[in-house]
């Protein structure tokens, strides 16, 4: 969802309630509900459990937003420091790690972070995570230094799966539906009971910007939620592979002539 479109459902969110507003000073005599002793406490108690609701629901969404971040970046960390450590390797297996982890980083930006916006991982990055681990086993430990260089490999492995699969998990939106249905619910609650309070013999040009914009704080509660619980959709301030590309970037620049087994995307050549 891109910025425009989200300024757009606030604005007409505002909008709607102010038409709302003007139909009901229209088509009415009185206030809807003409009791106002008892509408307060209803007033007040579905804007309560909205705004904590929502606060609620917020926090959470954010933990995702930055969980997801997090992953990331230990992540791409964790591939930059197995290039590193493949220095401890002779010169043919220390340059077919770092052509796997440089393949594996260009996969996860090209082909992984694309498909996480429809909650999927790509098959390419887990070609590229056998076609290490298949190296690994092909090792022939002689020194102390390889297999203090193996074991630092395994170690940083276990921490970039742990930071691949929190950045998987967090591509699925976490709020339910059901959540959501309520936050909708209670929100449209909350504008309805402000126009049954309206009295259409007072001047619209008052009460008509008061109800748009409580109508578009509601819509930009919602997008909030919306936004922290989709970090990879596209939209303004989304999550990218910032990290990712700086370790590609990182690798190529430790050794430019690299042999290649993949393309610029990660693709096998």
């Amino acid at each position: 969802m891109s910025l425009v479109v989200a300024i757009l459902i606030v604005l007409a969110a505002g909008g709607l309630a102010a038409l709302a507003l003007a139909f009901v000073s229209r088509t009415t005599r009185g206030p809807l509900l003409a009791d106002s002793g008892r509408g307060r406490p209803m007033i007040q108690v579905t804007g309560t459990v909205f705004a904590v609701v929502l606060a609620f629901v917020i926090l959470a969404a954010f933990q995702t937003y930055n969980d997801a971040k997090t992953g990331a970046e230990s992540e791409a960390a964790a591939v930059l420091d197995m290039a590193r450590t493949a220095n401890l390797f002779p010169p043919t297996e220390r340059d077919r790690l770092r052509a796997d982890f440089l393949c594996y980083g260009r996969a996860v930006v090209d082909h992984e972070w694309p498909a996480m916006r429809d909650g999927h991982s790509s098959p390419l990055v887990d070609h590229w995570i056998e076609e290490y681990r298949a190296a690994f086993r092909r090792f022939d430990l002689n020194s102390a230094r390889q297999r203090i260089g193996l074991q630092e490999l395994l170690t940083l492995a276990d921490t970039r799966t742990a930071g691949r699969l929190q950045r998987l998990s967090d591509a699925t939106p976490t709020v339910p539906t059901p959540l959501w249905l309520a936050l909708v619910f209670v929100g449209c609650m909350a504008v309805a009971l402000q126009l049954g309070m309206v009295d259409p013999r007072e001047r619209l040009r008052i009460h008509g910007p008061m109800i748009a914009a409580m109508a578009s704080v509601v819509a930009a509660g919602l997008l909030i939620v919306y936004f922290l619980d989709h970090p990879y959709q596209g939209h303004v301030g989304d999550l990218e592979p910032t990290a990712m590309r700086r370790t590609v970037a990182l690798i190529e620049n430790v050794d430019p002539n690299l042999p290649a087994r993949c393309g610029k995307t990660g693709r096998p050549v």
